[in-house]
This record gives structure tokens, C-alpha cells and sequence, in this order.
């Protein structure tokens, strides 16, 4: 005796607590409160003179309530549309790896036992991006390439120039005596603006050329 499925079976309704929103959002509200208390001694500065705290700072707030809409939406959806929460973990150890690798070389680091060189955000930058953009399926090699020189480049330009944050932007041995004999403003923008070339020229090279030859 086989058993039919029953046309018009309501799905099982998924608890508040599994729902995908409900746990991304809490997650990214404790990640807020952890970037807000790490920032907890720097100096948000003030509009005129924009602190190194500012960004940390800001960057909760944002994450804070972005989290708090997620969970609010999750706690508010119906059955039919909440999703349970599956935890896959090949694609969280990738994101995991890309932040330990930033915490380790963009300063470096030094326990005793253990230490890492600073590599600055130069090479730290599209090194991350590329390791985090790995845990999707669909990932494209080429674009990776493209997308980490390219987002670099712009934390460069935000970060560094327009906002004055102090970041290391190049591996500590080079960037000692490159800052004594050009300045650090200068190096920042010639850093960025390489960068966004070199991204612009790949872009053109992996994308646009392999069109126009189709054309």
C-alpha cells in the first residue's frame, strides 16, 4: 500500500526561530554590537575632522539596523514564505578563511609563537575579495580577478583619501621608505589609480575583446 500525496497539503510551517531571516538578522546585529565594542576607544572625531573610529563606528549603526529589519521581517513573514535555515558550511569556511587572512596580514601580526608581516591593503585587499567571492558555486575566475582589483581600488579612494582613515596600504618593507621619499597621500592615489586601470584593462581584455571577436 503506497500513499498518495494530498493536492493542496499546506507546507510545514517553519519556527520563528529557524527562519533564515530571523538568524541572519541576529547574526548581523551581534556582528554590529562586536564592531561597535571593538570601536569602543577609537575617536569618531567630528564633521569637520573625521576620526579613525568614524568608520567602525558608522559601519555598526548600518549593520545594526539593517540587521534589526531582516529580523523583524523574518519574525513577521508567513509559513508560506518563510525558508528554514540550512547552514552550509564549505561556502561559511570560505568567508571565515577571507576574514582571518585579513586579520592577520593587512598589519600583521605577532603572538610569540606566531607572527605574519604586514601586507597592507594593496595585497591583502584583492586577496580577500577573491577568497570570499570563491564560496558561491557559480564563481567566475575572471570576474573575481576583475571585481577584487577593481573593489580595492575603491576602498583606497574612500577609505584612505576621501575619508583619512589610517589603513597600512603596502607590505611594511616597501612602504617605510616609499612614504619618506613620495608622501602617503601620494602613494595612496597612485595606488588607487593603478589599481583602477589595471582593473578597467583586464575588464576590457577577459570581456570585451572575446566579444568583438564573436561580432
Amino acid at each position: 500500500m503506497t500513499s498518495q500525496p494530498i493536492e493542496g497539503r499546506q507546507p510545514p510551517a517553519v519556527p520563528r526561530h529557524a527562519r533564515v531571516d530571523v538568524i541572519g538578522g541576529a547574526l548581523i546585529v551581534l556582528l554590529a554590537v562586536a564592531v561597535w565594542l571593538g570601536a569602543a576607544e577609537l575617536d569618531a572625531g567630528a564633521l569637520s575632522r573625521i576620526g579613525t573610529g568614524a568608520l567602525p563606528k558608522g559601519l555598526a549603526v548600518v549593520l545594526c539596523a539593517a540587521g534589526i529589519i531582516i529580523l523583524m521581517k523574518g519574525l513577521l513573514q508567513s509559513n508560506e514564505t518563510a525558508e528554514r535555515f540550512f547552514v552550509a558550511v564549505r561556502p561559511m569556511a570560505i568567508v571565515i578563511a577571507s576574514i582571518v587572512v585579513f586579520g592577520l596580514f593587512i598589519r600583521g601580526v605577532n603572538f610569540g609563537w606566531f607572527s605574519t608581516p604586514q601586507l597592507g591593503l594593496m595585497i591583502v585587499g584583492p586577496v580577500t575579495v577573491f577568497i570570499a567571492g570563491s564560496a558561491t558555486p557559480e564563481m567566475n575566475v575572471r570576474q573575481l580577478i576583475v571585481l577584487s582589483i577593481g573593489l580595492t581600488a575603491a576602498m583606497l579612494l574612500v577609505f584612505m583619501d576621501l575619508l583619512s582613515v589610517t589603513i597600512p596600504v603596502f607590505p611594511k618593507f616597501i612602504q617605510d621608505p616609499l612614504t619618506l621619499s613620495l608622501g602617503i597621500d601620494t602613494l595612496v592615489r597612485v595606488a588607487y589609480l593603478a589599481y583602477g586601470a589595471l582593473a578597467a584593462l583586464l575588464y576590457i581584455i577577459f570581456f570585451g575583446w572575446p566579444e568583438r571577436r564573436r561580432d
